[in-house]
């Protein structure tokens, strides 16, 4: 085998890792040897949600009451503690508004500094024991609270990563919902081997003892804290129970430019954290070079291999040469809306293609010291009341929103739509 035909085969191998052999070694280890989380123990006794804002007057009041709603049904002693960030519209006086009959506090920030900042601010005021980290945009069902801090009854569980569950979109966004749905099962089966590497930030829990400072401008700040959590010795699992409901950007170029900012934070992860490359450092050192930074490394093994094919003058590596190119045909089409919306399998392609080629120009901006620009907030348009289930029913019944049960989530979404 000569040097080009063994370079081709890495790449192959690099990529058949990532995707399928990685999530089939996960799948084997949380069948045959689970670590279970226990449901025995104490349950925390208070809970302070810490809620990063940055302009987010059109939805703040509807959040707010929302949050204030679920932590009084959950009858346990907390506070919300909204955090604006430099916020220039009204945000700050919506929030203390709630003061007056709500247990919401306020802490404003003069000027922008970022989520991270925005996060250290509020968990510095924080007074209880737990800390639950919210958005403002997303809404929760009923026992999303509940659920969430019943794992803390396992002493080994650190932090809890909630289900972040997206409406159904046509097209290529049905792409990029297919590879987040892919993204939760591994996040499920990381779970259960020992710890997921992260969680979403719209929706998760830490002890309060064990979240340490993120330092200003991390970009991947559910990525970051719940690491140090793992480092420190204790789990981070994931609760499929727990639901956020939320929708993705309506256009194909927004959601590249959210990716583009989030694989960038991954290298900004190991310029922040170089312990987490060590194994005797990080015990999910396994999960976190499989599922984070080969995932990296996946579109320069694409590009090489491409390369490389065109440079074997054999029929077998004409053929592979022309499945790439094919493959790359479909996800051109599966970008543009009209044609993705026919097939299921160009939206699939196009959100591989997107995904991929954001991965390739992550490095680039994390490279020119350009993360930060390299995305903008993105206006998303409130939930419509009734929403097309993007997944599959959890219980296994018709009739639902969101793919969660309607029991569970109408209320929600009647309240988000009412102005409550």
């Amino acid at each position: 085998m000569s040097l080009v035909e063994l370079g081709c085969w890495s790449c192959i191998a690099l990529v058949v890792y990532a995707y399928a052999l990685y999530p089939l070694i996960l799948a084997v280890l949380a069948r045959f040897v689970p670590r279970r989380t226990r449901r025995d123990g104490p349950r925390p006794r208070s809970v302070s949600i810490v809620l990063a804002v940055f302009n987010e007057e059109q939805v703040l009041a509807r959040r707010l009451e929302e949050l204030a709603e679920l932590l009084a049904a959950s009858e346990i002693d907390g506070e919300i503690i909204v955090v604006s960030d430099g916020s220039t519209d009204g945000s700050a006086d919506i929030a203390r508004e709630f003061v007056w009959h709500a247990p919401v506090r306020v802490l404003e920030m003069a000027v922008n500094r970022g989520k991270a900042a925005a996060l250290n601010h509020g968990c510095a005021a924080a007074r209880h024991e737990v800390i639950v980290f919210a958005d403002a945009r997303q809404t929760w069902t009923e026992q999303t609270l509940p659920r969430l801090l019943d794992n803390f009854a396992d002493p080994t569980v650190g932090a809890v990563g909630g289900d972040l569950v997206l409406e159904k979109q046509p097209g290529v966004m049905a792409g990029v919902n297919l590879y987040w749905r892919y993204e939760k099962w591994l996040r499920k089966r990381e779970s259960r081997v020992h710890s997921t590497v992260g969680v979403s930030g719209s929706i998760s829990a830490v002890r309060q003892e064990l979240f340490q400072s993120i330092p200003p401008g991390t970009l991947l700040d559910d990525v970051y804290w719940p690491l140090q959590v793992a480092m420190q010795g204790r789990r981070v699992v994931h609760e499929s129970r727990a639901i956020a409901l939320d929708r993705l950007p309506a256009q194909a170029s927004d959601e590249f430019r959210r990716k583009v900012r989030t694989l960038s934070g991954n290298y900004q992860l190991v310029a922040l954290l170089p312990e987490a490359l060590l194994p005797w450092r990080n015990p999910i050192w396994f999960q976190f070079v499989s599922h984070k930074l080969l995932r990296l490394a996946v579109p320069w093994a694409l590009l090489t291999l491409l390369v490389l094919t065109a440079l074997v003058p054999t029929a077998g590596y004409r053929l592979l040469l022309a499945a790439q190119l094919s493959c790359y045909l479909l996800g051109v089409l599966g970008i543009r809306r009209a044609s993705a919306g026919r097939s299921r399998l160009l939206g699939a392609a196009g959100s591989f293609l997107i995904l991929n080629a954001a991965a390739w120009l992550a490095f680039w901006v994390w490279l020119s010291g350009r993360a930060h620009s390299s995305w903008c907030k993105v206006a998303y348009d409130l939930p419509p009341r009734r929403l097309e289930p993007a997944e599959e029913t959890l219980s296994g019944e018709c009739g639902t929103l969101f793919g969660v049960p309607e029991s569970d989530a109408l209320p929600v979404l009647q309240a988000s739509t009412t102005g409550k």
